[in-house]
């Protein structure tokens, strides 16, 4: 069984070799995972359930997914209720292993049912209002609220729960849902009251009355809720489905957040020479000492040229940005005569680079380079064309036809430092809590194990023992978040300037400095800390929230009110840091404090 850790396996058991217990859990493993990728499913296709009780009163569940639509047969991961539209329902969203990545499912049932939602505000026990409970009493026509906290049968209840789900977080609004009037069809007032978390069973905070079919916002101590405003209306609007290309070959770009050393790739010259291209060594990946734009092609394919888009543009970028341009034939049937057929073809083009032709374990070594780092098991259609950077690490990897201007795209990428690629290679926002240095190429080897490509295996081998310098700003960085989790606050800070002092324009050094003096109460370091890191990174929108949350903590309220006001033209207004902030100056501005 696979999904158990080997119980004797010896200590010394490592690698991938069957002959072990561990090498045998490993292997498993990794067909596990092919299979996977291919679409296979994890569970045999057992479809998703949604259990509801069968009666009033009654604990008896029924699975209610076939006649919901909720019944997919994908591999469930995750599901988190909101209410995304604002329409007083909850809605669902729902992810997937291999269906749909995401799927929104919109609440539309019609019932008649007047809804009412609420969100906590905590001031003295918690800011988010963790572990409080809201009791819902609807209320007739003329009645008075009761006295007592729960009327049996009638009273509805809610609590702010932290972590309500597997791998998801549902909203933190609580809904609730009255029938209306049968007579007048009128929907029924509630009477609200909060049990906030706290010794001894918390306080009770009374709401008073409000209008069902709305939604409020409960902030500790205020004893009165506030209406919440409506936001502009979430709009729905199924689109057309467009079938992907038949033979593949759309247009794809992606920017890797850590760069790959490319391993040895043997060809042969239009001369008949050998020669070797890139390669790893414990040292690390060996380039060409300049950007070198790698493109793939086979020439056997009599479209190939076509494939390959505007190489004129291509070359006279190229040239401009002393870039090195390399042709690599990959044709099963490349001869002597056939590559050089093929330059001429290229140079008719437009193509000013080498030409060269693969061997057969090149060709197989690269179409395993690009299906890894795609997450394929089988490579897309050609041409291939990897940017690789002048030590050797392949940057970006493109598919499909060059056009004009892409390959500056491309140049931009490289001249970000390796801290900050991983931001430029996702379309979201925000920062990697532990970005990654340099790939490690575990993932290439397994695969070329699998196909018997022995020499480029050992070479993998050899590079991944690897030596690294405790000094560099990296390796203290990382020391310093190990001492940050034991709660060695002086200790991480030590770490954290050794790296600023290695590298002072390291920006992660700087946030962590930062966060750190924040926790040991030195408000005023941390705030110069934060400065600092913004200077390097103005537009980052974590490192601007916190420094304000920091003057407010310092008691500097008109910097954070500064801050704040940045934020809220610059990011998303719903965004968390955005709110955390935009809490604390209301905490504060309630209090009377701040100056």
């Amino acid at each position: 069984m696979v999904a158990q850790s080997p119980a004797n396996a010896a200590p010394a058991e490592t690698g991938d070799d069957e002959d072990t217990p561990l090498g045998r859990y490993h292997a498993s493993w990794g067909r596990l995972n092919k299979l996977m990728r291919r679409g296979v499913s994890w569970s045999g296709g057992e479809r998703n359930a949604a259990f509801v009780r069968s009666a009033e009163g009654d604990l008896d569940l029924v699975d209610a997914a076939p006649v919901l639509g909720l019944d997919h047969a994908d591999d469930g991961r995750a599901a988190a209720r909101i209410d995304i539209d604002f329409d007083g329902d909850e809605d669902l969203v729902v992810t997937s292993r291999t269906g749909p990545r995401a799927r929104i499912l919109a609440n539309r049932w019609a019932g008649g049912n007047a809804t009412l939602g609420v969100r906590f505000v905590g001031t003295r026990s918690n800011p988010e209002g963790a572990g409080a409970v809201v009791f819902a009493t609807p209320l007739t026509e003329g009645e008075s609220p009761p006295n007592e906290l729960v009327r049996p049968g009638v009273t509805q209840r809610r609590s702010r729960a932290i972590g309500s789900g597997f791998l998801a977080q549902s909203s933190e609004w609580q809904r609730f849902a009255f029938p209306r009037s049968q007579d007048t069809d009128v929907a029924p007032q509630v009477h609200l009251r909060v049990r906030w978390p706290g010794a001894n069973g918390g306080t009770v905070e009374d709401f008073g009355v409000v209008e069902s079919g709305r939604s409020y916002v409960l902030v500790e101590g205020s004893s009165a809720a506030r209406a919440a405003t409506r936001p502009s209306p979430v709009v729905h609007e199924p689109g057309a489905l467009v079938p992907a290309a038949a033979d593949d070959s759309a247009r794809m770009r992606i920017v890797l957040p850590a760069p790959v050393p490319v391993p040895s790739l043997d060809a042969r010259t239009r001369a008949g020479e050998s020669a070797r291209l890139f390669g790893v060594t414990p040292q690390g990946a060996r380039g060409a000492g300049r950007p070198v734009v790698l493109v793939a092609w086979d020439s056997s394919d009599p479209e190939a040229i076509d494939r390959l888009g505007d190489l004129g543009a291509l070359s006279t970028a190229a040239t401009a940005n002393r870039v090195g341009l390399l042709a690599l034939d990959v044709s099963a049937e490349g001869t002597a005569d056939s590559l050089r057929d093929g330059a001429a073809r290229l140079a008719a083009a437009g193509w000013t680079g080498e030409v060269v032709g693969a061997t057969a374990e090149a060709a197989i070594v690269l179409r395993e380079l690009v299906a890894w780092r795609f997450d394929r098991t089988d490579p897309p259609v050609g041409p291939w064309s990897l940017i690789v950077d002048a030590e050797g690490r392949l940057a970006v990897l493109r598919v499909g036809p060059w056009a004009e201007n892409e390959l500056t795209l491309d140049l931009n990428v490289l001249r970000v430092p390796l801290e900050q690629r991983p931001i430029v290679s996702t379309l979201y926002p925000g920062q990697w809590v532990n970005p990654p240095g340099e790939a490690d190429l575990g993932g290439l080897r397994s695969r070329l194990a699998d196909l018997g490509v022995d020499a480029t295996v050992r070479e993998i081998d050899l590079a991944r023992v690897s030596t690294i310098s405790l000094d560099g700003a990296d390796v203290q960085i990382k020391r310093g978040q190990a001492q940050l989790e034991r709660g060695d606050l002086l200790g991480a800070l030590e770490r954290f300037d050794a790296a600023i002092e290695r590298a002072p324009k390291n920006v992660l050094g700087h946030r962590a400095r930062a966060y750190t003096l924040h926790l040991l109460q030195r408000y005023d370091d941390a705030y110069a800390a934060w400065t600092e890191a913004l200077r390097l990174e103005p537009a980052d929108v974590s490192t601007r929230g916190n420094r304000a949350l920091t003057a407010v903590a310092a008691g500097d309220v008109d910097e954070a009110r500064a801050d704040l006001e940045v934020l809220r033209q610059s990011a998303n207004p719903e965004a968390p840091i955005v709110v955390a902030v935009q809490r604390a100056l209301e905490l504060v501005d309630g209090e009377g404090g701040g100056k």
